[in-house]
Order: structure tokens, then sequence, then C-alpha cells
């Protein structure tokens, strides 16, 4: 029995089809990868604001959460440099 597996369009349902295939050498890895879009292209450009969306926002959290660490390691080598009576 064989299974096929699909790949549905997050937003419209449609199945997706290959934009293109290309191949990635990473250390001593080959990395086949496959760009997919919706055929309806007018669906495929608000999938693709809704990514760039959470894109932004999920580069935003991050930019965020490196400020907090820089800010306890600044204030945990400031605190080191006082001496406690």
């Amino acid at each position: 029995m064989k299974k096929t597996f699909g790949n549905p369009c997050s937003r419209c349902g449609k199945e997706r089809v290959v934009v293109r295939t290309w191949k990635e050498k990473v250390d001593s890895s080959i990395i086949i990868n496959t760009e997919t879009a919706c055929p309806d292209k007018e669906c495929q450009k608000e999938v693709e604001k809704i990514n760039k969306k959470q894109q932004e926002r999920s580069a935003a959290l991050k930019r965020e959460s490196e400020k907090r660490l820089q800010s306890r390691k600044d204030s945990s080598k400031k605190n080191k440099g006082k001496k406690k009576k």
C-alpha cells in the first residue's frame, strides 16, 4: 500500500505546487530544499504577508530576549564589583 502525503496551503487548503528545488552542502551532508507555493497567486501573496509578519514578530522577540540577557549580564558584572560589608 502506497501512501502519498499532501502539502495543502495553510490558508485556502489547495494542494501547493513545487516552485523550485535545490541542493546545499552543509558540512559533509547534502540537503535538498524544495520551495512550494499556493497555485492561487492572490492567496500566495496573503500567505507571504502573514509569513513576513510572523518573521518580523519572531525577530523582535529574539532581539528583546537578547537585550534582557545582556542587561542581566551587565547588572551581574556590576554586582560582582561591589563588596558586601
